[in-house]
């Protein structure tokens, strides 16, 4: 959370990064990926400024109830091959951290699971996600770089998060209302 008043350049980037998790949050991607094949998707939006990040997009979670478990990730790790298979639990947490100066980073927990396309190309299963964590992101680092089909994610992912944790504040009158403001459409 960004609790002053943000630069252009860290709007800039935090929108770069959310361009990043959007794209891996859309992937499609046949039987047998291993996580190698899917980070570039996150990485794309930094590299085309010139910037990266030092850490691994996303790691295995929960199979001994632990975190940054294996053996599947996302990464730049050229030995992880382990392909993403129908139940893996995985983050996706593209970030940026400008030494001295800010970080950013945007998380979810992913649900690996077999999307429905109109084809099965070699008779292979075709893997989505499906987001666990239901947070709004902040709207105020959002800059309007973002095509009409990151827009549309955005608002659907804050309709979600409106439909999903509403039910469960209807107890707490101001934090249903702040749950709302940062729910709101782009």
């Amino acid at each position: 959370m960004h609790f002053g008043t943000p630069t252009d350049h860290q709007k800039m980037c935090f929108t770069r990064v959310l361009q990043g998790h959007i794209g891996l949050d859309q992937a499609i991607f046949p039987e047998g990926t291993p996580g190698l094949a899917l980070d570039t998707l996150a990485r794309a939006p930094l590299w085309s400024l010139g910037l990266n990040y030092r850490h691994g997009t996303g790691h295995g979670v929960g199979a001994a109830l632990n975190v940054h478990e294996g053996p599947h990730s996302i990464s730049t790790r050229l030995w992880v091959t382990q392909p993403l298979m129908a139940g893996m639990i995985v983050s996706n947490e593209p970030g940026y951290y400008e030494d001295n100066a800010f970080g950013i980073r945007i998380e979810n927990l992913l649900h690996i699971r077999e999307a429905d396309t109109p084809f099965k190309f070699g008779g292979k299963s075709y893997f989505g996600v499906e987001r666990l964590a239901m947070i709004p992101l902040q709207r105020k680092m959002i800059l309007t770089l973002l095509s009409k089909k990151e827009i549309d994610w955005v608002n659907q992912y804050h309709r979600d998060v409106w439909d999903k944790v509403s039910p469960h504040l209807q107890h707490d009158a101001e934090l249903l209302a702040w749950v709302k403001k940062n729910t709101e459409p782009l």
